[in-house]
């Protein structure tokens, strides 16, 4: 993990994390939802869940990032950065109405 000092590495890692980070919080919380039968209704909206699942694997971004950062690895920690900002930027288009509305 985080062998080498490359550009591509880092994108590949910041592509990747919150993508399967959003895929298992999505999993976690259906199996959640299965388990509990007694209650009516959902815990939470389905866009609640959603927005929150996107910016909480964005933000999982932050632990390659940051061992990257402890390993001096500059051009990972650039690939990694880039996609974040894509996935940040996505993030506002996409739900930017529920927070500046």
């Amino acid at each position: 993990m985080l062998k080498n000092n490359s550009l591509i590495e880092g994108l590949i890692w910041g592509i990747f994390v919150p993508l399967v980070s959003y895929i298992v919080l999505t999993a976690a919380m259906q199996g959640l939802e299965s388990l509990r039968d007694e209650i009516s209704g959902q815990l939470f909206s389905e866009g609640f869940r959603r927005r929150t699942f996107a910016i909480v694997a964005i933000g999982i971004n932050s632990i390659p990032m940051n061992i990257a950062f402890k390993r001096r690895q500059t051009d990972t920690m650039r690939g990694i950065v880039l996609p974040t900002f894509a996935y940040v930027a996505a993030w506002l288009y996409v739900f930017g109405n529920y927070i500046f509305a």
